[in-house]
């Protein structure tokens, strides 16, 4: 008896430990390529394939790295490209969804977020990005100044200076800078999906920077 006890106590303290852990993680690296960190309460240690992330994680990737990350409620999908800062946050509102807030500093981001689950946020150094639901990119350079190009659906651009707000429609992109400026525009930003019967898909998104040049991003998810 006394050995089945042990067992069973040994069963429920390694249960309990993994619903700590649970509850604890908020987000999950699906992929993680080059020098990708992570810096959790000052430690900082290496971001792999299927690394847990808890809320304030920031994740940085270093020239040459990215990372795809996808929250636990499955409802969101980010790609931090080279040479970015991010820091993850969410909880769960008053429905028990998951509220996501995304902190990015610096560098770039894509996102693909789907709609009816929970609150989803991007705060940059200039601008307030909220999403329900869409597809899109976030650019933010080391002034703060931050453009968003919208594939899919639309994204809400909130200036922090002044409060000024703009929508960001499909195909369109948006301009938000430290001077209070908010400046949508028609341009070519779109997406193809490739390979899409095959276990990775791949998307190719032609955009423009902040400088209005072209430019083409890959995405790839397995």
């Amino acid at each position: 008896k006394g050995g089945i006890m042990k067992k069973i106590i040994l069963s429920l303290i390694v249960l309990l430990f993994l619903c700590i852990n649970l509850s604890a993680s908020i987000a999950i690296t699906l992929k993680a390529v080059g020098d990708v960190s992570i810096i959790r309460n000052e430690k900082i240690s290496k971001a792999g394939n299927g690394t847990e992330l808890e809320n304030k994680d920031q994740l940085e990737t270093k020239e040459n790295s990215y990372a795809a990350v996808k929250f636990i409620d499955g409802s969101s999908v980010i790609k931090i490209f080279p040479s970015s800062i991010l820091t993850i946050n969410a909880d769960k509102g008053d429905t028990g969804k998951l509220n996501k807030t995304t902190n990015l500093k610096v560098g770039e981001l894509w996102a693909k977020v789907t709609k009816k689950t929970g609150g989803f946020v991007i705060d940059t150094p200039t601008t307030v990005v909220s999403v329900k639901g869409t597809s899109f990119n976030v650019d933010v350079d080391e002034n703060g100044g931050t453009v968003i190009n919208t594939f899919e659906g639309s994204v809400e651009m909130k200036n922090k200076k002044n409060g000024k707000t703009a929508i960001i429609g499909a195909g369109k992109h948006g301009k938000s800078d430290g001077d209070g400026h908010i400046e949508v525009i028609d341009g070519n930003t779109t997406q193809e999906d490739k390979n899409a019967d095959s276990a990775t898909k791949i998307l190719e998104i032609e955009l423009e920077n902040s400088e209005g040049d072209p430019k083409t991003i890959t995405i790839e998810l397995e």
